[in-house]
């Protein structure tokens, strides 16, 4: 009974009574959904659902092997995000119900990300006498650890789609198109000004053939929503990075909104 209780109460020891409830509420919905999906044996939602409790512990284990102090805003955000992102984004079907879902998380989690790289040196820059880092310094490399961040997340996006045939990388309708695999001699930049319709035939599991007529345009699948979304993380990435820039130099006295991203070491 008491590893139960863990099981849906433990996050991390600084949390308060409002993290800890989130926490709980956000559990129990991913632990019955997760029951459900089973139930109707949706392996590729159980395995979703499964590494979404598997998230839900990163605070918990961050705190534990960091020695360090996160704030409550900050767990809520990433709880919150993780939930956002994997029930509501992807089982949940919100990328498809609402267009900007997508571009509103990879946004955030640009700016999240980058509040993690800049907490993370700042920790470094602060508690270590042989490291003395300059704003700016602090500021570009929170950037280039959210960029990398972004680029890890598409690598997974990526992998899902491939190897669990999900369709995380979503598919867009274009145009108009430029190939150099259409032209005749493989080597000259061919042009596709207006495309009308795209036919797609496939083999189906008895044989016989199947036709797809995709109306108005040509079917990307996945690097239109690639660029966007590594583009939306650009723009959060350099927000926090002009946010961070201007909470260190000025002496960590104004903007100390970016207090609530920055997690503090424990003093033994």
């Amino acid at each position: 009974m008491n590893h139960l209780k863990t099981f849906f109460t433990n996050s991390t020891k600084t949390a308060g009574r409002i993290t800890n409830g989130i926490y709980i509420l956000l559990r129990i919905i991913v632990v019955i959904m997760l029951a459900d999906q089973i139930w109707n044996q949706h392996w590729g939602n159980t395995m979703l659902l499964l590494l979404t409790l598997i998230l839900f512990e990163i605070p918990y284990f961050l705190e534990k092997i960091l020695k360090i102090q996160i704030p409550n805003m900050l767990e809520i955000i990433l709880l919150s995000f993780i939930f956002s992102s994997t029930v509501l984004g992807e089982l949940s079907d919100f990328y498809g119900y609402f267009s900007m879902w997508d571009t509103f998380l990879h946004a955030f989690s640009g700016f999240l990300a980058g509040g993690v790289g800049f907490s993370l040196v700042y920790l470094l820059n602060k508690n270590t006498k042989t490291m003395n880092l300059t704003p700016l310094l602090l500021a570009v490399v929170s950037f280039c650890f959210s960029m990398t961040v972004g680029v890890m997340w598409e690598f997974v996006e990526f992998s899902a789609d491939k190897l669990l045939q999900f369709d995380m990388q979503k598919d867009t309708i274009v145009q108009q198109i430029n190939s150099v695999e259409l032209s005749k001699d493989g080597n000259t930049v061919y042009h596709v000004p207006v495309i009308t319709r795209t036919i797609i035939e496939s083999q189906n599991a008895d044989g016989k053939t199947d036709k797809i007529i995709i109306q108005n345009g040509y079917l990307d699948v996945g690097i239109m929503d690639t660029m966007k979304d590594l583009f939306v993380n650009f723009i959060g990435a350099v927000v926090f990075s002009i946010f961070g820039y201007l909470y260190s130099r000025n002496d960590y006295q104004k903007f100390t909104f970016i207090k609530n991203f920055i997690p503090k070491k424990i003093k033994r």
